[in-house]
């Protein structure tokens, strides 16, 4: 049941997002960084699941150049002038809660907005805003669809991405340190499952499911990615 709801949803993401991100994420390594190969150190590391109480690796700053105006006037953090090249949201940028819906249009050069929530969500009143995410060039960033729920006061209440990674370890290092997910058994082998659960019930999720296909061409795809979070502060 779960591996079927899994597959719904990963499907229903990349129908609107996950392979133009994916598509755009080549063509980005290649022009601004050259791209490393399939065989470089960076790219071979194995997947660990990350301890709550263990430390984690720190990580250097993705390079990027500042966007500027024909003018010549830089540009905030994230908004790009071409209207059909993704910008590279950073994965601290991208889940957090102190957005809004202009942030959010400001950072994105194109926006699926007016979203409803699914049909017998218990917040049926969220309005979505949904975008191509790509974090960066490394093996450990994400590319796919990621969207942003707000309510009538345009805070964000909730935050979805499904989508692809090399190496899950950052992503899974940020949710345990920002939102405390903690790791729980998973029903199908070989996934690896977190969560943040209130009265034995799951709140938030991050699930982690190696992808059906590994080719070393690609090794930004070795894993499917599905993160759910809620914010119980926000109605």
């Amino acid at each position: 049941m779960f591996r079927r709801l899994f597959l719904t949803v990963a499907v229903l993401g990349a129908a609107v997002g996950v392979p133009y991100a994916a598509s755009n994420w080549s063509k980005l390594k290649a022009s601004v960084f050259g791209g490393p190969s399939a065989n470089t150190p960076e790219n071979t590391g194995a997947f660990k699941p990350v301890s709550a109480t263990g430390s984690n690796p720190s990580y250097s700053a993705i390079p990027q150049l500042p966007a500027v105006t024909p003018d010549g006037i830089p540009l905030g953090a994230g908004v790009n002038p071409q209207a059909e090249q993704l910008p590279l949201v950073d994965l601290p940028e991208a889940f957090r809660w102190d957005i809004s819906p202009q942030w959010v249009l400001s950072h994105w050069p194109r926006v699926s907005s007016g979203l409803p929530m699914p049909a017998g969500s218990m917040a049926e009143n969220l309005q979505g805003m949904r975008v191509a995410l790509i974090s960066g060039m490394r093996v450990d960033d994400l590319a796919g669809s990621l969207t942003y729920y707000f309510n009538a006061s345009q805070k964000c209440a909730k935050i979805t991405f499904t989508g692809t990674t090399g190496d899950p370890q950052r992503l899974m290092a940020l949710l345990v340190d920002r939102y405390d997910f903690k790791q729980f058994a998973a029903s199908d082998p070989g996934v690896v499952r977190y969560e943040i659960r209130w009265n034995g019930a799951p709140t938030s999720t991050l699930v982690v499911r190696p992808a059906a296909i590994v080719r070393n061409s690609t090794p930004y795809e070795r894993y499917m990615v599905q993160v759910s979070i809620s914010d119980p502060a926000v109605k």
